[in-house]
């Protein structure tokens, strides 16, 4: 049944667009053929086959969509929104689906997704330092799967700024690290992991930074302060944080 109302729905992009002018508002045959630049005979034929499909009913001389063919459009709305998230950053969802097999594409939707590109190799590292250096957070909570100038640069600031911080990074990184001549300053706290990890991540107060990588490259960063981008973040950290240790300060 879904995959015959999918056909049905999808058999023109015509008849997407009717359900979602009447989505907007209730009108009439000419309403939907100028709105639609289509001809009255097409806007007619798919009038005609959503009111047999029970999504469109007309009412004192005005098509208006019933309760199930609202819900048909925002479904399907959503649907495609997905597919064009997919689309648009296949490479980056792929790896949050790595993470986390249930998410959700459209947590993409307002994040501003930055890619290493031949012209522009650093983009993502550009992005992110900007980020953290306009920032005014009073804390941030991070995972990194390497060290980095880049990372000793922006991180390194945020501690004599006095930002409280937890890094977790993997054992097997740890340890090719030289000892610092002199432990952080500031309020840091410091975390391993056994096993290695191929993306980063960064909360601040206000919003949530995902990096992608490739073979140790900084190949892509996304930054959304949106409350559920931010929640599935948290939620990623947590659950390494569990299975982290607190690196005792000499």
């Amino acid at each position: 049944m879904g995959y015959e109302w999918g056909t049905d729905l999808f058999s023109s992009p015509h008849r997407f667009d009717v359900l979602g002018s009447l989505h907007e508002e209730p009108t009439d045959t000419r309403g939907l053929t100028e709105e639609l630049s289509a001809s009255r005979v097409t806007v007619q034929r798919h009038l005609n086959a959503c009111g047999e499909l029970g999504w469109v009913e007309k009412v004192d001389g005005r098509y208006e969509l019933t309760a199930v063919g609202d819900l048909v459009y925002l479904s399907a709305k959503r649907f495609l929104d997905r597919l064009s998230a997919l689309e648009r950053h296949g490479p980056v969802v792929g790896t949050f689906a790595d993470r986390d097999p249930a998410f959700d594409p459209l947590l993409l939707e307002e994040a501003t997704v930055t890619v290493a590109t031949p012209t522009n190799p650093h983009a993502p590292i550009s992005h992110y330092r900007t980020a953290m250096t306009d920032s005014e957070t009073s804390s941030v909570r991070g995972i990194s799967p390497i060290v980095s100038d880049l990372f000793i640069e922006v991180h390194g600031r945020l501690l004599a700024d006095g930002v409280e911080t937890e890094l977790i990074m993997p054992r097997p990184v740890l340890e090719r690290v030289p000892e610092p001549e002199e432990p952080p300053p500031g309020a840091f706290t410091l975390r391993t992991l056994e096993d290695s990890v191929d993306f980063g991540l960064t909360l601040t107060d206000d919003t949530a930074l995902v990096g992608r990588y490739e073979d140790g490259t900084f190949a892509a960063c996304v930054e959304n302060d949106t409350p559920a981008f931010r929640e599935w973040v948290k939620d990623v950290y947590e659950r390494y944080r569990e299975r982290s240790t607190v690196v005792a300060r000499d």
